[in-house]
């Protein structure tokens, strides 16, 4: 067993970049190990009470909107409609800093693992000598040319049936893959100042031949094993954890009335992080709703939420954070933005999906949700009043898409992605996974 051994977790992002990696946490402490998740100083209340050791990252969520001079709206939306935004402003400039705070956090660590995108916890992992573990949420990180990433702006060929198909797709990803290595110069920069090895491509952003393991904390069902996924990935399932900003066991008095005075609702939410200013898009929703004679309720901005429930008919309720584990099941159908999270808890909840991707590995798991065929996807950019009507529609009309979500929730239901990745950190760093009291 862990016998007490420190495990640091570094992540960085929303909720949806830190539940699997506290699901994670929670996994390894019942293995007796003692876990400690650095991340944001913004996150430390939170973790805390999960009984869980923080560790401060920066950068912090107040020290960027200052530099910047905007809010976490203004922050959601650059990252969303700029690509790059995210590692040009909130990334790179702290690399120093981060890695720092994660090797202060390291000392005497047995293991350290890693969000895909904290490259500085990969850096101090490989300078301290300490194992890294190389953590990945969504299936675009894997960039298999079996399975490309897939989205509006992919080049990839979705269904590579020929060698040729096959060798296209290689070649963009391997083009794709040294063009991020370039932008990533910062970290090869940083690496050659801590007189660590060059590395290249791939193994610059992914801790290369250092990382033990790459670990999956996905489904098999959105990320099926590919021939040419990384030789040391273990796809351990989809973790599962939503505790972070309500710990609630059961739903608010007045949404509890409201679920049981009609037919199920459509559940409308956009995660953590893009929700803010988004006000358009939950007034389109709701009329959406209503046009089809359909109840919802409205997951909103805390700070949007009095302003949107102004006036609205009684087919409507708007709620702030609610965790997806409590009000999805109880739904007619699930509207989402293709967080890697949220898509998980839908699949588990067993309910038809509307997935409405905003940036990034959205795209990819909507895609993805498509394919499976429990959902349809609508591009966030799309969604004017009438398109939600058409598409949610058509969504709660076709059968087959809550047959197929129902399969997948049998599927999913059986997954513990966090379990079977704490047991293989114990295997290999050596501890037996015996589990013990938390």
């Amino acid at each position: 067993m862990g016998d007490g051994r420190k495990i640091v977790i570094a992540t960085f992002g929303s909720l949806g970049d830190l539940n699997p990696y506290v699901a994670l946490a929670h996994a390894l402490k019942r293995l007796g190990f003692r876990p400690v998740i650095a991340t944001s100083v913004f996150y430390r209340e939170w973790i805390e009470s999960e009984g869980l050791g923080f560790a401060a990252v920066r950068p912090d969520v107040d020290e960027l909107a200052q530099r910047l001079g905007m809010d976490m709206a203004g922050l959601a939306d650059r990252v969303a409609r700029e690509d790059g935004f995210m590692f040009r402003e909130l990334i790179f400039p702290y690399l120093r800093e981060s890695y720092e705070d994660v090797a202060a956090a390291s000392e005497g660590a047995a293991a350290i693992v890693a969000h895909s995108i904290c490259f500085s916890a990969k850096l101090a992992a490989e300078r301290l000598g300490v194992p890294l573990f190389d953590g990945v949420v969504s299936p675009l990180f894997l960039l298999s040319a079996y399975d490309p990433p897939l989205g509006p702006r992919s080049r990839f060929l979705a269904q590579p049936r020929s060698r040729l198909a096959l060798a296209y797709n290689e070649a963009l990803g391997f083009a794709l893959t040294h063009f991020l290595a370039w932008q990533g110069r910062p970290i090869a920069r940083l690496r050659r100042t801590l007189g660590l090895p060059h590395r290249r491509g791939r193994a610059l952003l992914t801790g290369g031949p250092y990382a033990r393991a790459t670990l999956g904390l996905l489904s098999p069902l959105l990320a099926p094993p590919q021939p040419d996924h990384p030789a040391d990935l273990f796809l351990a399932g989809h973790t599962f954890h939503d505790r972070f900003t309500d710990t609630a066991e059961d739903l608010p008095a007045g949404l509890a009335e409201f679920f049981a005075v009609g037919e199920p609702p459509i559940v409308v939410t956009l995660g953590s992080f893009v929700v803010r200013a988004r006000s358009d898009f939950y007034r389109a929703a709701g009329r959406a709703a209503t046009s089809l004679g359909r109840r919802a309720v409205l997951l909103v901005a805390d700070e949007e939420r009095e302003a949107l429930a102004e006036g609205l008919p009684p087919q409507l309720f708007v709620a702030g954070h609610i965790r997806h584990s409590l009000i999805f099941p109880r739904a007619a159908a699930i509207v989402h933005h293709g967080g890697a999270g949220t898509c998980g808890q839908a699949l588990r909840a067993g309910k038809p999906q509307l997935v409405v991707p905003v940036f990034g590995d959205q795209h990819d798991n909507a895609a993805r949700v498509a394919r499976l065929g429990v959902g349809r996807l609508l591009p966030y950019e799309r969604c004017a009043a009438e398109r939600l009507t058409a598409e949610l529609g058509a969504l709660l009309a076709d059968a087959r898409h809550g047959e197929k979500a129902r399969e997948a929730a049998e599927r999913i239901g059986r997954e513990d992605g966090a379990a079977a990745a704490a047991a293989k950190i114990a295997e290999l760093i050596g501890c037996a996974a015996i589990a013990v009291e938390a």
